[in-house]
């Protein structure tokens, strides 16, 4: 239990160097609240650079959030964005409006995962621009004096114009709605405000949607897990999902559910590929759309026949292979219907035989 005369040592200098010179002036202090006439809200310009990508997808002072399932590329997009700011290059086909820098805090990968996503990137060109963070011993604490004071301090000293916080849950541990706001605040007290303020963007888990769901648009934004303050406080929010059932496959859908200051823009499918995405022009909408209801179906008929009933052996790659030729479906779905006749499949030798 701490006494009165325990104390808490905390290195104050990073704070200390974020103090104006003696020979700068203090800028005055923003109001708590302040009221405008309607002219005066009409005739509003904002400074230069305030929007960053896109129709406002991503402006400085606001939030935003990407969402998607695990392992679907939700870091990657946000490196991605980093990218785009340093080079001027689209992200997910948004235009880059003004050159923007970038700083990750993020609590998914370490040291090793991130050589491989950044091992294929112009990195000389990305110094001046990026910075991502290793995972902190203690995570995300936004609740640690000393782990506010060490961001601010990389604050400071990058000035970035995006902050991303990846992912969300690794912050607010809790999905009560007070919890979440109480997070929101705890971050907003860190990073600058004012019209100079960066862009804070929130990585986010979506649920699993139930088997008969098919979100589109709009409605993805009910996807995101917890308290439905984060998908109400962020003033865009992307969605992206698995273009199919198929564990192997690398095809993802992006798409804008949420776009207070603009347009939502077209739905678009990529491929992750050389640590970033690659636009995929010919994407299977029509089967992408389609109802799982509607969709083709491997029977135990179906795997019994590709088998020879029992007089045939076949390695899991050529029985999926010829089940997706007989039935239709997708290899996700084949090799799901391999796992679920798995009693009656021998395996021998890396070949599988069936057995009645």
């Amino acid at each position: 239990m701490k006494t009165e005369t325990d104390v808490v040592e905390i290195d104050l200098t990073p704070l200390r160097n974020q103090l104006p010179a003696p020979d700068e002036a203090p800028q005055p202090a923003r109001p708590v609240i302040q009221f405008f006439k309607p002219t005066e809200l009409r005739d509003y310009r904002p400074p230069e650079g305030v929007v960053l990508v896109g129709d406002c997808h991503v402006t400085r002072g606001s939030v935003f959030a990407i969402g998607g399932a695990p392992g679907v590329g939700k870091s990657r997009a946000a490196v991605a964005l980093a990218v785009a700011g340093a080079t001027g290059a689209d992200w997910f086909g948004l235009p880059v409006r003004t050159p923007f820098k970038t700083l990750v805090i993020q609590n998914e990968n370490g040291r090793f995962r991130l050589s491989r996503e950044f091992a294929d990137l112009d990195c000389i060109a990305l110094d001046e621009f990026v910075r991502v963070c290793e995972p902190p011993p203690y995570g995300l604490a936004f609740d640690r004096e000393e782990f506010c004071a060490a961001v601010s301090a990389e604050i400071a000293d990058l000035k970035p114009d995006v902050i991303v916080i990846d992912p969300w849950n690794a912050v607010a541990r809790d999905e009560k709605a007070k919890d979440y706001l109480e997070t929101f605040n705890a971050i907003r007290a860190v990073i600058p405000a004012g019209d100079a303020a960066p862009a804070l963007g929130i990585v986010a888990h979506t649920r699993k949607p139930k088997s008969e769901e098919k979100y589109r648009g709009r409605e993805l934004l009910h996807l995101l897990a917890g308290s439905y303050v984060l998908g109400s406080v962020p003033r865009t929010v992307f969605v992206m999902l698995h273009a199919s059932d198929d564990p192997t496959g690398n095809d993802i859908v992006w798409v804008c559910c949420k776009n207070n200051d603009g347009e939502l823009g077209d739905r678009s499918a990529w491929r992750r590929r050389n640590g970033l995405f690659v636009h995929v022009k010919d994407f299977d909408w029509d089967a992408f759309d389609k109802p799982a209801s509607d969709r083709p179906t491997v029977t135990e008929a179906d795997v019994a026949e590709v088998f020879h009933h029992g007089d045939r052996q076949l390695s899991r790659k050529q029985a999926v292979t010829e089940l997706a030729e007989r039935t239709g479906c997708k290899t996700s779905a084949c090799y799901n219907a391999l796992k679920k006749h798995a009693a009656h499949l021998r395996e021998d030798s890396d070949l599988l035989t069936w057995t009645p």
